[in-house]
């Protein structure tokens, strides 16, 4: 059995969040605190949502290494993009069977959200439109087409002349998906991302500053000792059996980066404000589960950083008293023994 002292430790509960995405911006800036971003892939269970929390890197920014961006809050919405190829008349606009009156070929963004406003089932503050350049316009369905996967807009010709004479609808962000991510903290004016950079999610994460504590956890081995007609005669390894974890600890605070509040239990648990969380086995089939990451700092001396992990760690008991912010936990990893790591 290992013991861990943890008055000067920080314990950090992760998920088994994970992925990429690209920069998908051409005019980025100092001081800015949002990205869209394309391709996002390797996302754990196939979900096209970045949850609030996540944190990420973006490939060289941050020197001498990558800054740790957390995610405040994204953009699931859908877009569709209206292009009329014409140099006069007009054309209108249909929305799960619902159709606009007229629209001028070169319409004004605030135009064409009144007109798809005076539909039945568009409601004000259920569409956001923008007018990049003349005669196009992106359609952001937000209220309560908010992270909806929606009908794609038709378009009717009514008049139009000149040009092509042409109305092309396409979706370039599906509802659902995330296209654009706020964070904290900002850019750094002289150290920005490059469209189609390599953005590199990481698990969501609570750390939790330890006041008073102790986790002591057991490795055990089975063997199997046979005998050549009575005597000893060789050894052979039996079954693996999983780390043991016994865990007590005063918290002083927990922090997570955003202002949702998530609390140690609700990591253990996947609930409350983990309940978006992800289990970190990689099995969608398995319970919930959990990385623990124990630093051990301690203040003085010459002794090195020490971070202990854990991985895909279940609860078996959990005991806690929230008025005197203890906790208590044993529990099983499906791993034969932790990961140390040292640095000074």
């Amino acid at each position: 059995m290992a013991r861990i002292e943890l008055r000067d430790a920080t314990i950090r509960i992760k998920d088994g969040f994970g992925g990429t995405a690209l920069v998908n911006d051409t005019s980025i800036s100092g001081g800015q605190t949002s990205l869209d971003i394309d391709t996002l892939a390797g996302i754990p269970n196939s979900s096209t949502v970045v949850p609030v929390g996540a944190r990420f890197t973006i490939a060289g920014v941050g020197t001498p290494t990558l800054t740790t961006f957390t995610v405040t809050a994204r953009n699931n919405n859908e877009r569709q993009q209206v292009v009329v190829d014409a140099t006069s008349g007009n054309f209108t606009l249909t929305f799960n069977g619902q159709t606009t009156g007229n629209i001028v070929y070169n319409a004004t963004a605030g135009a064409v959200q009144t007109a798809l406003e005076a539909l039945s089932n568009i409601a004000p503050g259920d569409v956001i439109v923008t007018s990049p350049v003349a005669s196009t316009w992106i359609i952001e369905f937000a209220g309560v087409y908010a992270d909806t996967n929606v009908a794609q807009l038709t378009g009717t010709d009514v008049d139009l002349m000149g040009g092509a004479d042409t109305i092309t609808i396409t979706t370039p962000q599906p509802g659902g998906v995330t296209w654009q991510l706020t964070f904290t903290p900002a850019l750094d004016a002289g150290d920005l991302p490059a469209d189609n950079n390599v953005i590199t999610f990481l698990p969501q994460q609570i750390e939790i500053k330890i006041g008073d504590g102790n986790l002591t956890y057991t490795e055990s081995k089975e063997f199997e000792y046979e005998l050549d007609r009575g005597d000893l005669d060789t050894v052979r390894e039996g079954n693996e059996v999983p780390l043991e974890l016994n865990l007590e600890f005063v918290y002083e605070f927990v922090k997570t980066g955003t202002n949702e509040s998530t609390t140690p239990v609700d990591a253990l648990k996947g609930i409350g404000g983990a309940a978006d969380w992800f289990s970190s086995s990689a099995d969608p089939c398995e319970p919930y589960s959990v990385d623990l990451e124990i630093e051990h700092d301690p203040p003085c001396g010459s002794a090195e950083k020490e971070i202990t992990l854990f991985p895909d760690f279940r609860h078996d008991t959990l005991e806690f008293d929230l008025s005197a912010a203890t906790i208590a936990v044993t529990g099983r990893c499906n791993a034969t023994q932790p990961t140390i790591t040292r640095a000074a």
